[in-house]
């Protein structure tokens, strides 16, 4: 399978349930000290005239990579856009090398390297706020620190899951996670096809817990 199955298949079903997929969040690939790999997945696939959304380039999944299950659907548009809140959330890109300039910038990027080399941190974890501010700026124009923006979406309301999930021989195992609680009831039934694409997830989603079940039971004997 690729990323682009993937896409249309949660194209497809926010279709059949009149939800609409937020456009600029992703599913990526992780890998150890990597939370944000190579490959990716859209939830959704960008319009030929929408320069804001940059295509996702294709990928084929493969045994044993661990991949950051990300959903959002909206009742609105599905384009987030960034609010008036400005970020303090940030990670290290750490494939990136800059040499910089400000004695503030480099004493941030200083801290992060030695607290937060490999996670987002936010800036009042860092023991100066103010020299905080003042360097971040800089870290960010070069590549050294990668933000996230606060994002909204003005005109529906938005039900967000995220996971994280390992590709097996056995099949796909959910890893971390909580159980999807039931944000709000549609009238809106899928289609025959659609219907039995999701039956086949579920059947096999139940045969994974009745096995470990079993195995759990057997253990304790």
């Amino acid at each position: 399978a690729n990323n682009d199955d993937v896409t249309k298949a949660v194209e497809r079903v926010a279709g059949t349930y009149d939800v609409t997929p937020i456009s600029s969040v992703r599913m990526h690939q992780m890998k150890r000290y990597v939370l944000d790999g190579v490959k990716e997945v859209a939830l959704k696939e960008p319009l030929p005239d929408d320069v804001e959304e940059e295509k996702v380039p294709p990928c084929t999944f493969e045994q044993f990579e661990v991949y950051a299950v990300d959903v959002a659907m909206s009742t609105g548009d599905g384009k987030a856009r960034p609010g008036e809140l400005r970020t303090t959330i940030f990670k290290r890109n750490v494939e990136a090398q800059y040499l910089l300039k400000t004695k503030a910038a480099r004493q941030v990027l200083a801290e992060v390297d030695k607290k937060y080399p490999t996670l987002p941190f936010t800036l009042r974890h860092l023991s100066d706020i103010r020299t905080a501010r003042l360097g971040i700026n800089e870290c960010i124009t070069h590549g050294l620190l990668t933000p996230y923006p606060s994002l909204h979406e003005y005109s529906g309301k938005v039900a967000h899951f995220k996971c994280t999930v390992l590709l097996l021989p056995s099949g796909t195992s959910r890893v971390t996670g909580l159980a999807l609680p039931a944000y709000f009831k549609t009238e809106k039934k899928p289609d025959e096809d659609t219907q039995k694409f999701l039956d086949e997830i579920a059947e096999k989603e139940a045969k994974k817990a009745a096995k470990k079940a079993k195995r759990k039971k057997k253990n304790k004997k």
